[in-house]
């Protein structure tokens, strides 16, 4: 009978698994932009959604084929969702001043309750909404993940600084 050996795993050796995470984070200046971006690209959707603006730069032609010689479209809506995207993109997954294993499972518990109360919002959405209604959430929708995260995250390290300071202070 012929045995294989695994390797060896040294227990002294401790992995940080801090630099592994934060690898993966944009450095911090991405926040500062993300926050910088979300309110003209949301004031655009507001915009372009419930008041029609639709500037003239953003409409372009193409050429589809037999049915229809051209058909126009405005950009305006596509860019703003791509803005608001990319700004609650930067402003969550940016690294903090100061990035330790606290904020690590912070971030990671803020994940986890902005997917299950998404999972839950979701449920409610399509038990009780239906047709135009129902495909409007669902548009916005797209953001609650991230909103939430962001909402959870930031509240619960401004808890923890609040109660820092009043145990210096």
């Amino acid at each position: 009978m012929q045995h294989f050996s695994c390797s060896y795993i040294n227990p002294e050796k401790k992995i940080d698994m801090t630099s592994q995470v934060t690898k993966l984070l944009l450095p911090h200046r991405f926040q500062k932009i993300g926050w910088w971006m979300i309110l003209p690209f949301s004031f655009l959707l507001i915009l372009n959604t419930y008041f029609d603006f639709s500037p003239e730069i953003l409409n372009f032609q193409f050429e589809t084929g037999k049915l229809f010689d051209f058909l126009g479209e405005n950009f305006t809506d596509e860019i703003a969702l791509i803005g608001i995207f990319i700004s609650l993109f930067f402003i969550a997954f940016s690294k903090e001043k100061n990035e330790d294993e606290y904020i690590q499972k912070l971030r990671l518990d803020s994940l986890l309750i902005a997917c299950y109360f998404n999972t839950f919002i979701l449920i409610i959405g399509t038990i009780f909404l239906y047709g135009f209604a129902y495909l409007e959430f669902m548009g916005y929708n797209m953001f609650t993940i991230q909103v939430i995260f962001i909402i959870r995250f930031r509240w619960v390290l401004w808890q923890q600084n609040k109660f820092v300071n009043l145990a210096e202070g």
